[in-house]
């Protein structure tokens, strides 16, 4: 399989994870369109000011918006959910010159270095036959049910569900011209909708990865796009 890629908003190769504050490592989103990030933190800094930081280096990065007081700043904005332990960061109508590193951060007070996770965000162009959402993040013993859309000309394709990092070398779980149910995971096409459905049930921290929803081509390259999946503890 020597497949082309059009992704749609998130690449992910693995979670930035620094002690008490998770995110995904590297992202990528199509230009003209929006992307919100996650930042996942421990129970201890519920009630902490959250903010998000552009630039390289986490000592020098500069910082775009904060809970406590610029909560919007042009097309940038950010929301605390404190009863989910998570903070939200929007990017609307993205363009090429976003491309940056940036950092989720919680202020710790009392002369603390502050808790940062990085990230990588890249703004590309390109079509996008194949589409899903831009992350999935789920409990520990939850489901998820994924719904992947595709173009028309796709109709009558056999369609598929991939793990692994590198598209090149993802292993097929589950495909729907074979057995459509392996274990805690199965899918589903619906060619009227122009949808297929991954359902993964009874997720352990091992199922946290990339995968893929794909469009099988014959005697051409496969079509597919990523999606990160991280699992947390309840």
């Amino acid at each position: 399989m020597a497949p082309i890629l059009f992704l749609i908003l998130l690449i992910y190769t693995s979670v930035a994870d620094h002690c008490c504050l998770r995110t995904f490592q590297k992202l990528t989103a199509k230009s003209g369109t929006s992307i919100t990030i996650p930042c996942f933190y421990d129970q201890k800094y519920k009630r902490n000011v959250k903010y998000w930081c552009k630039g390289e280096r986490q000592e020098s990065c500069t910082t775009m918006i904060r809970t406590d007081y610029v909560r919007k700043e042009g097309q940038v904005s950010i929301t605390d959910d404190p009863k989910q332990l998570v903070f939200t960061v929007t990017m609307k109508n993205l363009e090429r010159k976003d491309s940056d590193w940036y950092w989720c951060g919680v202020k710790t007070g009392g002369g603390a270095a502050d808790k940062l996770a990085y990230l990588y965000l890249k703004v590309t162009r390109g079509a996008q036959r194949v589409r899903t959402k831009s992350w999935i993040s789920a409990e520990r013993g939850a489901s998820v049910t994924i719904p992947c859309h595709y173009d028309l000309k796709y109709k009558n394709h056999v369609k598929y569900w991939c793990k692994g990092e590198t598209w090149a070398f993802c292993s097929t779980m589950v495909r729907t011209d074979s057995p459509q149910k392996k274990g805690d995971v199965s899918i589903t096409d619906n060619p009227n909708l122009l949808v297929f459905i991954v359902i993964m049930r009874n997720l352990q921290e091992k199922d946290s990865d990339t995968y893929w929803c794909a469009v099988e081509i014959d005697g051409g390259s496969d079509d597919g796009v990523i999606l990160p999946l991280m699992i947390r503890d309840g």
